[in-house]
């Protein structure tokens, strides 16, 4: 995981798309991690974007940046 990646929410009661903005900690033996994400505009909502685990059941990489 790192800047520019594209990742997808998967959760069964809302999905998005996002981009990856910081990686505060990357995913280890010892946590999740922390990255910052925007979360773009999708089905009447305004983009957003806030810090969540870097690794999450509901969160996918889908396009890693070069």
């Amino acid at each position: 995981m790192k800047t520019g990646d594209l990742v997808r929410w998967t959760h069964p009661e809302g999905d998005g798309l996002g981009v990856i903005l910081k990686v505060f900690r990357h995913p280890d033996e010892h946590g999740d991690g922390e990255a910052e994400i925007w979360w773009l505009p999708s089905l009447g909502q305004h983009g957003h974007r806030g810090i969540y685990q870097a690794r999450h059941r509901y969160m996918e990489i889908i396009n890693e940046s070069r």
